[in-house]
């Protein structure tokens, strides 16, 4: 069929928009041919902060009447997607490019694989870590959902189907997927953990059984190593439970209730087999206690787990041994100049109909919905094949210079090859397209050049202006339909180089015209005699758009007599730029958006009770913010649709008495919206709040989901209390006074060094606050580490004098990652809370891993003690009186792991009951006295006395000095000992439980103690009655 009579069939759709005919081809839409190997490949970011490289069997090796299976390859931590893939290793290179080599296990798997086109998708976090990338997005579930049906989505035409894969951290990636899920989608047919199954928790476990039960193509292989036997430096690198050794022996373990499993067991390995190989899960014995984790995938890992319980298991090829791929390394990285623009999904809207959908919106909403489809790939292919154009032009000095630059073929459209419409738009929106894909926009000397070089040139459609109807979308798809037919006239093919369509938005001196602020640059629309109709001028602003606008894009990196050079950097040089522009002088501006960054999450805001039926939500002003979007939620996990407000502040109206409203935000301005914030939450009712919860955790750590308020604002409500939310931001920013109430609760998770616990800011608050009189509750791991281990000075003063703790250890009993319970103590505000447990991971918050051992001191008292640990058992200190240099007396709770780490809720719930009594309890008359620093050293008399069998012993200090404490028994024999380095003046606490220092309980009978310190030494006797 001619091109003029499929235009007569097409009819009714070119009286909008061109829809051609196009037939099924094995090249790849948006991929480049690799300059290694027989491979497709293309590299874009997903959202902000995950990036994607694609790569597929070459044009002609894919089999467009096979499935597609891509195998989604979590990338370790640490590791960049080059070094993934791999390649030959030279002197000086990073061994990390020799490590896993997926690149050329992918090549040896599709010369074993003939049923289906095996296409490996690279997914790479910006933070080179998927449990950090996860720790940042509370949604990650939801986004990593999404990321997996988008990209089936742009192979849809081949039936695809997806394995999860990753090595070491990638395997949160899988779990963080099946989070999304009530059941793994039948879309998933093979999961395989290469090292990676840190994550498995039993939640997991039943999912993936379900999903093995559901169908008999579904395989299951895990890859392990004895990682809790490996030594780095002496030093074991995991804890007992921490690794995948552990961790993929429970889920063997677990699913063997389930199915009835074989195990094969030789020197080097146990290997466990089920449901007739569909599941795998090989464990490599470590007798030499060495670092294995990545030999597994170096020695055909990522082949095994791709082919275990299939006719191709072990063919060809032997897991852990030589590699077997060594002759598909590739020499060098991938080095082809790629876009960063998204695949197109296959299901993605016409041109057509995006056309009909954005008719009668307004020009804000029209740009954010062009933005929208095009930035996430909805432009035609032939877009993405950049013309390169070879020039010569004279520098500022007059030497001609050789130019080579790569110019898009037409004017950016919307829709596929068979169904676009170019669409005009505003400069903002054009920008912040040419800043993701990596472009810029043409100056005036590089339109016309691109005139001249043109293929294809086409007469100018021009329409005299009707009221504002060439400013109109039907006006937009009109011109489109008329080029269209003038381009099938000339028997064109799409992707030529086409001119004389478009008047072009150019970058110009003009941009920072002071006269015009805010104003489009345009120029260009050549008629065929190479004449511009128009001028290069800016007399429209920057939000006029009409029919005869167009977007031509230019690759950002430009040749200059064969060196490569950024465009913009050409463009202010005070030379160079003559080479690319004939306008006078450099420019200062190459972008329509200048000055402006891209927004962070909001860090300093809050939320308070305006009146009994109102929350008011403020913030600190930020001049790069131009608006807010703000999601509600009932409960902090599922949150509605977004509000979008201005300003530095909401008010949330019509508000349910004593029920708590959860949201968090995200700040936007023109170059889009930030991540999420944490979240926070607020609570009406009659009386005013008496309680500050502020969120200080900020460590962007595994396991912080950034919405801890959920289980403080939960125990509070349930005591009876209301209260506020702020930021630890917002509480320096001065948006909040912790002198508006009566308590303060700080949570402040396993925040650490890096983070700050308490900044200098805040411990001048919270000490102001504690000598006026304030109560404080604060719970956390590594706060003793930070201030008091490894903090300044005036860090630990603070520490010492207004959390009224020394530290001891890192964890409980000095054992990382081992105890995780612990229980109130006799005489304590927690007393007869006999079961504190608090999560290992494996129970919705995080892993309490340092959960830090304190010592009181100058006045506290222990609280809660850790269960089944000799030494360093103390978790908690209460202190009621007058703090240093204090007016009146005030309280504080100190807890040494996270509060909203306790389970179940209930104890949670107890815990916080017991806080708000003691808080709420009246002074004694010696709790008001004014603290004061000790003039002599002193020991005093243990108390109680006699005891059985815990017992404490406090001693005062004038001055700060190493101090030793030991226990002797009546025969003079040592029992136990502490020694304490450079302890500050003040009054000491230090509980005895009664135990030697092998652990073991000493018998009744007398007991004599002793301080030293300096030249002091001072016994005493006390009975131990059992």
């Amino acid at each position: 069929m001619k091109k003029r009579d499929r235009l007569a069939v097409l009819g009714f759709y070119l009286a909008f928009c061109f829809i051609a005919k196009t037939g099924i081809t094995q090249e790849l839409p948006g991929f480049v041919k690799s300059a290694y190997f027989d491979e497709q490949i293309t590299t874009f970011t997903y959202g902000s902060d995950i990036r994607i490289h694609i790569n597929a069997p070459a044009a002609e090796n894919f089999d467009a009447a096979k499935p597609v299976g891509m195998a989604l390859f979590a990338l370790p931590n640490g590791n960049t997607i080059e070094q993934t893939v791999g390649k030959i290793l030279k002197t000086g290179d990073d061994w990390h490019y020799d490590i896993q080599h997926i690149g050329a296990q992918t090549r040896f798997l599709r010369q074993q694989i003939t049923d289906y086109n095996l296409i490996t998708v690279y997914l790479e976090a910006s933070q080179k870590s998927w449990p950090a990338w996860k720790a940042a997005h509370t949604d990650h579930a939801q986004i990593l959902k999404k990321l997996t049906e988008y990209l089936k989505s742009c192979f849809s035409k081949y039936d695809p189907f997806v394995i999860l894969t990753g090595h070491s951290g990638g395997g949160r990636f899988t779990f963080s997927f099946m989070d999304a899920f009530d059941e793994i989608p039948a879309y998933v047919n093979r999961i395989a953990f290469l090292d990676s199954d840190y994550g498995y928790e039993h939640s997991y476990g039943d999912k993936m059984i379900q999903w093995l039960n559901s169908s008999e193509d579904n395989y299951l292989c895990v890859l392990a190593y004895n990682d809790s036997i490996a030594l780095y430096n002496g030093e074991p690198i995991v804890s007992a439970t921490g690794g995948t050794w552990y961790r993929s022996r429970i889920m063997q373990k677990y699913m063997a209730d389930q199915y009835s499993f074989t195990t094969d067991e030789d020197d080097d390995f146990i290997r466990h087999s089920a449901l007739d190989g569909r599941v795998k899960i090989l464990l490599k014995k470590n007798p030499e206690r060495l670092i294995l984790h990545t030999v597994q995938v170096e020695k055909n890992g990522f082949i095994h787990a791709m082919l275990t319980g299939t006719s191709l298991e072990n063919q060809n090829y032997t897991y852990y041994t030589d590699r077997i791929y060594s002759d598909l390394i590739q020499e060098n990285e991938n080095t082809e100049r790629l876009l960063n623009i998204p695949l197109r999904p296959d299901d993605a809207i016409g041109g057509y109909e995006f056309m009909e959908s954005i008719k009668n919106l307004s020009f804000a909403d029209r740009e954010i919905a062009i933005f929208e489809q095009i930035s996430t790939g909805n432009l035609p292919s032939f877009m993405r094949k950049l013309i390169s154009i070879n020039s010569s032009f004279a520098d500022a000095n007059g030497v001609v210079r050789t130019i080579q630059y790569r110019v898009m073929p037409d004017y950016l459209a919307v829709g596929s090859d068979s169904n676009y419409c170019r669409i005009p738009m505003g400069p903002i929106t054009a920008q912040k397209l040419a800043d993701q894909f990596g472009m810029i926009m043409p100056t005036r000397k590089l339109v016309d050049d691109i005139y001249t070089k043109a293929t294809i040139k086409l007469s100018p459609v021009t329409y005299a202006p009707v009221g504002n109807q060439n400013e109109s979308v039907e006006k937009f798809i009109e011109h489109n339909t008329a080029i269209e037919q003038q381009r099938l006239a000339a028997s064109a093919e799409l992707g030529e180089l086409v001119g004389g369509i478009k008047k072009d938005v150019v970058v110009s001196n003009k941009i920072v015209d002071p006269s015009r602020p805010d104003h489009v640059v345009i120029y260009g629309w050549h008629q065929l005699s190479g004449v511009p109709i128009q001028p290069l001028t800016n007399i429209h602003i920057d939000s006029y758009v009409d029919y005869s606008h167009g977007i031509r894009l230019i690759d950002q990196q430009v040749f200059i007599d064969g060196q490569p050079y950024n465009i913009h950097n050409v463009l202010k040089d005070d030379i160079l730029y003559k080479i690319l522009s004939d306008e006078s002088g450099a420019m200062t501006q190459t972008s329509y958006i200048a000055g402006l960054t891209a927004v962070s999450a909001p860090k300093a805001f809050g939320i308070k009770m305006e009146n009994a039926s109102s929350l008011k939500i403020i913030l600190k002003d930020d001049a790069s913010v131009e608006y807010y979007q703000m999601y509600l939620s009932s409960d902090g996990l599922n949150f509605e649709d977004p509000i979008t407000f201005n300003g530095s502040s909401y008010l949330i109206e019509d508000v349910a008495q004593d029920s708590i409203v959860y949201f968090k935000l995200k700040a936007g301005n023109s170059l889009g919206l930030s991540p999420y914030s944490e979240v926070l939450g607020g609570i009406v009712s009659n009386g005013n709040p008496e309680v500050l919860i502020v969120n200080g955790f900020d460590r962007s750590s595994t396991g912080n989901t950034y919405d801890f308020i959920r289980q403080h604002a939960s125990a509070v409500k349930k005591n009876g209390k209301a209260f506020n939310a702020a930021t630890n931001d917002a509480l320096t920013a001065g948006l909040f006074s912790l002198n508006d109430y009566d308590i303060a609760d700080f949570i402040l998770g396993d925040e650490s060094t890096i983070d700050e616990t308490f900044s200098t800011s805040e411990q001048t608050l919270v000490s102001s606050f504690l000598k006026q009189g304030g109560k404080i509750f604060v719970s956390g791991a590594e706060i003793a580490w930070d201030l008091d281990y490894k903090g300044s000075t005036a860090d630990k003063s603070f520490f010492r004098n207004y959390l009224k703790a020394q530290y001891l250890a890192d964890a409980p009993g000095n054992v990382v990652g081992t105890h995780y319970s612990a229980q109130g103590t006799a005489s304590g505000l927690f007393e007869g809370i006999n079961s504190i447990t608090f999560d290992n991971g494996t129970h919705g918050t995080f892993d309490v891993d340092y959960a830090d051992a304190l010592n009181p001191v100058n006045g506290s008292i222990t609280v809660v003690n850790y269960k089944n640990v000799n030494n360093f058992d103390i978790g908690g200190v209460s202190f009621s009186g007058t703090f240093l240099n204090g007016s009146s007396p005030g309280k504080l709770v100190y807890l040494g792991f996270p509060f909203e780490t306790i389970y179940p809720e209930a104890t949670r719930d107890s815990m916080m009951s017991r806080i708000f009594n003691f808080m709420d309890a009246p002074f004694t008359s010696i709790e008001s006295q004014q603290e004061e620093i000790p003039e002599n050293f002193e020991l005093k008399q243990n108390y109680p006395n006699p005891f059985n069998p815990v017992t404490t012993i406090s001693y005062t200090l004038p001055f700060k000095t190493d101090v030793k404490i030991t226990i002797h028994d009546s025969r003079g024999a040592l029992v136990f000992k502490r020694q304490f380095f450079q302890q500050s003046s003040g009054k000491y606490y230090l509980t005895w439980n009664g135990k030697n220092e092998n652990g073991e309980m000493v018998s009744s009978g007398n007991y004599f103690y002793t301080l030293q310190a300096e030249d002091f030494k001072q016994t005493r006797k006390m009975i131990l009655i059992r």
